[in-house]
This record gives C-alpha cells, sequence and structure tokens, in this order.
C-alpha cells in the first residue's frame, strides 16, 4: 500500500513538472493590434522644423492572425498598409508619392505593451533619417 502511495505520488509530481515545462515552452501569442491608433511622431533628427507640427496620423489595423492590413491617414490622404506581428513586435510599410513624383516607402517598426508601442519609421527617401514614433491605442 505503501509502495503504490509513493509510486502515485511520484507520478504526479512528474506530471506537474512536464505540465510546467510544456506551458512554458508553448510559443509566445501575438499582440492584438487591431483597431485605430494615435501616432506621435518624434522631431526629425538635427532639429529644424518649427512653426505648426503635423497632425497625427491614425493607423487602422485589420489583423488575420500574424497578417496586417487596414489604412494609415496622412497628408494626401489614407494609405493602404501591410505588416505582420510577432510576439509583441509589429511591423508595417505604406507608399506614397513623395514631393518629387516618386514612389517612398514608409516602414514602421515598433514593440507593443497594453495599449501603446514605441518604433522607427524609416524611409526610402534620399537621406531620410529614422525617426522615433509613439502610438496609443484609440479607446
Amino acid at each position: 500500500m505503501k509502495k503504490s502511495a509513493i509510486w502515485l505520488a511520484a507520478l504526479c509530481a512528474c506530471a506537474l513538472l512536464l505540465a510546467g515545462v510544456a506551458i512554458n515552452a508553448a510559443p509566445q501569442s501575438n499582440s492584438n493590434v487591431a483597431g485605430a491608433w494615435t501616432i506621435t511622431m518624434a522631431p526629425p533628427a538635427g532639429g529644424g522644423g518649427g512653426g505648426t507640427p503635423p497632425a497625427s496620423p491614425t493607423v487602422t489595423f485589420k489583423q488575420d492572425g500574424s497578417k496586417l492590413s487596414g489604412t494609415q491617414s496622412g497628408r494626401g490622404g489614407d494609405t493602404a498598409i501591410d505588416g505582420s506581428v510577432s510576439g509583441n513586435n509589429v511591423t508595417w510599410s505604406l507608399q506614397r508619392t513623395g514631393g518629387d513624383g516618386n514612389e517612398v516607402t514608409i516602414t514602421y517598426n515598433a514593440i507593443v505593451d497594453g495599449d501603446t508601442m514605441k518604433g522607427t519609421s524609416t524611409s526610402s527617401m534620399a537621406n531620410a533619417t529614422p525617426r522615433d514614433f509613439t502610438a496609443a491605442r484609440k479607446k
């Protein structure tokens, strides 16, 4: 009887240990970023600027698992975005026509923390420097 109780206790301990390992080894689920977010861009590096800052753009994500689609507002209206989310890392890009008439690709990379994200945007324009940004989910 004692041997059966010891074996049962050992078996339960092993089962609990394996369950804990399995939970910790499970892949991290993707952050839910679906919905509208207000982006606040940091000033360009090197200062400059002055006058009235541009309105904060809004990006609206539609999420299907790790795939993102949607739109981002801007001076020329809404532009389609394409992106992805992996864990708490989110990336999206859009294409606009620059002031010189050439196509410009802007890519955003951020880390999501609940209803906020913080990251950097880069542009394919010549001499463009990366810009930091924050975003907050619209409630």
